[in-house]
């Protein structure tokens, strides 16, 4: 059995790419901040090794037998206002982990096949262009993208050994079970839903269902090896966003957009990421071969409202 390590495993992205790899018969174990066993849904266990990023240490015990790992952890951008401290850790906790990742498998010298990278797509920076964004376009200077560049770099000495080591930019990731959707929909279904910011900034969103596909994909065909953007293929704007979601839980937008300057009271620099937006293409894994489940918006809202 095809076993897999993956850090950040007890996140939103992390319980649904391990429910799949499960249900395909793939051995998967977890690391985290506690050691024990976690039941899934399917009542399956998954067994759950210790680490310690800040002491750079691993329970060596977790690497036995792994052929592919999928890192997904660090500190949650949207968790915290960006203070000078959060910023530092959201850097470092990638950084340190990735370190630490790529220490342990050179000193026990584990033979991984794949080395799957979770990036996001904040790399093109927190800004709003009508321009279609592709793989290969520079990144802004903002501390979203060098944030994000910090975090893909952190695995070069990873791709210098030779380990194949697809990296996948994420969008807006949209479930019941937490993220963007989570927070937003309350109000909504108490008819006080609103736009935010100006409303023309672009919402590169996508249904859990197929980002955590995405990362099963790229782990499975041992031909990808580059950098692929995890997003829809509608593109959607923030008004037009905020508009379906109302209607997809039959209710009404009516009230005013809430202003950036309250959103930059409230939230300080992270308002960015809400008021500012691209529009991202999803070709390159798109003519990898990845079907969608969920290509539109209207059929991603749908399915989420049913849960």
């Amino acid at each position: 059995m095809t076993k897999v390590l993956i850090t950040g495993g007890s996140g939103l992205l992390g319980n649904a790419i391990s429910n799949i790899l499960l249900k395909n018969n793939y051995e998967v174990v977890w690391l985290s901040r506690e050691a024990g066993t976690k039941t899934m849904p399917n009542a399956q266990t998954i067994k759950k090794y210790k680490w310690d990023v800040e002491k750079q240490f691993i329970d060596e015990a977790a690497f036995e037998n792994v052929e592919h790992i999928i890192h997904l952890a660090g500190a949650g951008i949207a968790d915290k206002k960006w203070t000078d401290a959060y910023k530092n850790e959201i850097i470092n906790s990638r950084i340190k982990s990735s370190e630490l990742l790529f220490n342990y498998i050179t000193k026990l010298n584990v033979l991984i096949k794949t080395f799957v990278g979770a990036s996001a797509v904040g790399y093109y920076g927190a800004i709003q262009s009508e321009k279609l964004i592709t793989e290969e376009e520079r990144p802004y200077t903002d501390f979203l993208a060098q944030a994000c560049i910090a975090w893909e770099n952190s695995y070069t000495p990873i791709i210098d050994k030779g380990i194949r080591t697809p990296i996948i930019r994420i969008g807006v990731i949209l479930s019941t079970h937490g993220g963007a959707y989570k927070k937003m929909i309350p109000p909504f279904k108490f008819n006080l839903g609103s736009s935010i910011g100006s409303g023309k900034q672009y919402l590169p969103w996508i249904h859990i269902n197929d980002v955590a596909n995405i990362f099963v994909h790229v782990l499975q065909n041992t031909n990808l090896n580059q950098t692929y953007n995890a997003v829809a293929t509608e593109l959607v704007n923030m008004d037009t966003f905020t508009s379906q979601l109302a209607k997809s839980i039959h209710r009404l937008k009516f009230l005013p957009k809430v202003p950036t300057f309250i959103l930059k009271l409230v939230m300080g620099e992270s308002h960015l990421m809400v008021t500012e937006g691209l529009k991202i293409s999803n070709q390159k894994i798109k003519m990898s071969g990845f079907k969608f489940e969920f290509e539109t918006l209207n059929a991603a809202l749908k399915d989420l409202a049913k849960n």
